[in-house]
């Protein structure tokens, strides 16, 4: 196998040997590293897809894990303000999160893979923001005076934040929190930099919805994890974390907004569900698996 990528045989967040195969797509290839109009055609990598399923976390997740400057290179060509759904997705977070957390104009709110600062553009006028994104699109937040950090989230940026910016009390990571390899690295380099009161949000494509609409076209390398709020709720737990509310959103054909804070922190919201697994074969799914 290349070098650039890797297969695991652990679930990623449990670390248990119980990965059982699910769905086999064979071979798939990057999918943002586009060829120019009229460029003679190279050979390209293929990578082995394989969706596997924990019964020990609950987790639905890939079993090869692709470099991220394969998957997310520099000259990655999404830019997320360019599609209206989630210009209003993130206008309606913003309003969803003044109802749940108290935020003063002092207050650091910081989006992980911030892209072109579709989300903190909500918050810029009123809140401190800071971007983390390693595309060159994260020029484009700097334009709209969204400061933004160009790296990738690991240890040493964590590290940065904390020595330059102080912790935050909002932690955004939206169709990012799936992506991103080591997710238990994640977390604890995500912890380092909330604020003790601070809140996490996650969006992520719901595993629900993949299922229901036999979405098989959203499983490739980008998408390390197909969450449920039970595979959710058993990280955030490994993690002194509560999931305080959580709703389903329309984003990428079906995706769940999770707001998790530590233990105690918040009062939760009770008509949140977590039903054993399976789940059963209801279409109507909003706040349970």
């Amino acid at each position: 196998m290349d070098k650039k990528s890797k297969t695991i045989d652990r679930c990623q967040i449990s670390g248990v040997q119980d990965l059982k195969t699910v769905l086999s797509l064979g071979y798939l290839p990057p999918v943002n590293k586009l060829n120019k109009i009229n460029s003679s055609l190279r050979e390209d990598v293929f990578y082995p897809a394989e969706l596997m399923f924990s019964p020990s976390s609950k987790l639905m997740q890939l079993n090869t894990i692709v470099d991220k400057e394969i998957l997310f290179p520099k000259e990655y060509p999404y830019t997320s303000s360019t599609t209206k759904i989630l210009r209003e997705n993130f206008k309606e977070l913003y309003k969803d999160c003044k109802k749940i957390v108290n935020i003063s104009s002092n207050d650091l709110i910081i989006d992980i893979g911030s892209n072109d600062g579709n989300l903190l553009n909500n918050f810029k006028d009123n809140h401190r923001v800071l971007g983390i994104t390693p595309e060159n699109i994260g020029k484009i937040a700097i334009k709209k005076g969204i400061n933004t950090l160009q790296r990738y989230f690991n240890k040493t940026t964590s590290d940065l934040v904390l020595k330059k910016y102080g912790k935050a009390k909002i932690i955004t990571a939206t169709n990012v929190f799936a992506h991103i390899e080591n997710v238990n690295l994640l977390m604890k380099n995500l912890l380092k930099i909330l604020k003790n009161d601070g809140i996490f949000i996650c969006e992520s494509h719901y595993l629900v919805s993949l299922i229901n609409s036999i979405q098989y076209d959203a499983i490739y390398h980008e998408h390390l994890r197909y969450y449920s709020l039970t595979s959710l709720k058993y990280l955030f737990n490994k993690y002194g974390m509560e999931i305080i509310d959580a709703k389903k959103i329309n984003t990428h054909g079906g995706s769940i907004r999770v707001y998790a804070a530590r233990r105690g922190k918040f009062k939760i919201n009770r008509s949140i569900k977590f039903p054993s697994w399976p789940s059963s074969s209801r279409r109507r799914i909003s706040r349970t698996v």
